[in-house]
């Protein structure tokens, strides 16, 4: 067995006010359980209960929308005045208790998003939509500025540790923020300035009722798509995300439009995931957004999140001015992988990324079925078989008839 001192990885530290014992960090994982039923179930319980056990210095938590559902109509805004009544999770509010009892120094942080189907920073086509988006009419901004800021301070009030804005993967934050899909000509589009007036706004409205309350925001360091952010201009997008008042930046990256690309083009097979890579068997194809974390220079803590492996090249990341490594699909498999690395066992972690995890979470979603994220490794063959065909076949599958790269990249 391999022992290592990770002395870095297991030293305290900050973000904002809120103090964590060391520097790893459960990143958001899909909880369809609270998504599909709008409830914080016993399973869904038990799987916080485990991560928090097993040692890390905060989760995050699988996010949840704060736009009540037909908010909008047309041009118009329906939702109504205090949306934040509408879109709480039932049982959500007692998560810090949950995790507390287990692990009294874990933080817990609420990762929030807003979804509202049909609807974009513009109306251009997408190969992942049957229907055209329609452009979000700037009162309908104002509206989700209010969503956002009101369910900061409902989350706030219930002694959370802090929030994150999801504003990765092509979700409607990102989409704000990406020249890709935001090709607005008003205050919200245009320079980088506008495109990131969105999530500003949010920070500043959400500021006048929680004051310094810790809120991170979690975004593409690359969409995978030409046109949009990329590794050479994720730096001035940090940037302005610092600028806006975010107290740190989680790293993360690709939107679901980048899918109908082929292997060769984005480096990694597609599979309806594009931030979770598969296969990941040297420290080169892990930690996959390093690139975008290293060009970084800022004066706020950064979260690298995405293909985290090999216990002995994170605590060279964190030595080298990573200050958190965001872990997900490892954490689903061994929630006690912090425990053990502090001990100073650093074998091999069961982990392949494999995204089996993926299938099952969308097999189940598909149904109607609540679930909770879980690991394939110990099912049986036919079913990791099962898994895997579909991940392989799912983008041919799902994509537009007769749609290729160069009808949306390269007008």
């Amino acid at each position: 067995m391999t022992q290592v001192r990770l002395e870095q990885m297991f030293s305290p530290g900050r973000i904002a006010g809120m103090v964590m014992e060391n520097r790893l960090i459960r990143a958001a994982t899909w909880d369809p359980s609270i998504l599909a039923g709008r409830v914080l179930n016993d399973e869904v319980r038990a799987v916080y209960r485990r991560v928090a056990a097993g040692g890390v210095g905060a989760i995050i938590t699988g996010d949840f929308s704060v736009v009540p559902e037909g908010a909008f109509e047309g041009s118009r805004v329906l939702g109504p005045e205090h949306p934040y009544a509408q879109v709480r999770i039932a049982g959500f509010h007692d998560l810090v208790r949950i995790v507390r009892e287990e692990n009294p120094a874990c933080r817990v942080i609420t990762q929030i998003s807003a979804e509202v189907m049909g609807y974009a920073p513009s109306s251009i086509p997408s190969p992942y939509t049957r229907d055209q988006a329609q452009e979000l009419s700037i009162p309908q901004i104002r509206y989700l500025t209010s969503c956002f800021a009101e369910a900061i301070e409902g989350l706030h009030q219930a002694h959370f540790d802090g929030v994150e804005l999801h504003a990765a993967h092509g979700g409607l934050l990102s989409q704000f923020l990406s020249p890709y899909t935001n090709r607005r000509e008003d205050e919200y589009g245009g320079s980088l300035e506008g495109r990131t007036a969105f999530l500003r706004n949010i920070i500043h409205a959400a500021r006048e009722r929680v004051g310094d309350f810790p809120i991170l925001v979690k975004v593409n360091s690359t969409d995978y798509i030409p046109g949009g952010v990329d590794f050479d201009t994720f730096p001035d997008l940090a940037r302005a995300v610092a600028a806006a008042g975010a107290n740190a930046i989680e790293l993360s990256g690709g939107m679901w439009d980048c899918l109908i690309r082929p292997e060769e083009e984005l480096g990694f097979p597609p599979v309806p995931a594009p931030e979770s890579h598969t296969w990941l068997s040297s420290r080169s194809e892990q930690s996959y957004f390093y690139p975008a974390a290293a060009a970084l220079s800022l004066d706020i803590p950064v979260i690298l999140t995405g293909g985290n492996r090999d216990a002995i090249y994170l605590e060279t990341l964190l030595r080298s001015g990573v200050d958190f490594i965001g872990l997900c699909r490892p954490l689903i498999r061994e929630p006690d992988l912090p425990a053990r690395w502090r001990r100073g066992e650093t074998t091999r972690i069961r982990c392949t990324a494999c995204n089996a995890c993926i299938y099952d979470m969308w097999t189940h979603v598909m149904a109607g079925e609540p679930w909770v994220t879980r690991c394939l490794l110990d099912e049986e063959p036919e079913k990791r078989k099962a898994a895997q065909n579909w991940l392989n076949a799912w983008v041919d599958e799902n994509k537009l008839p007769g749609v290729e790269p160069d009808d949306f990249f390269h007008r």
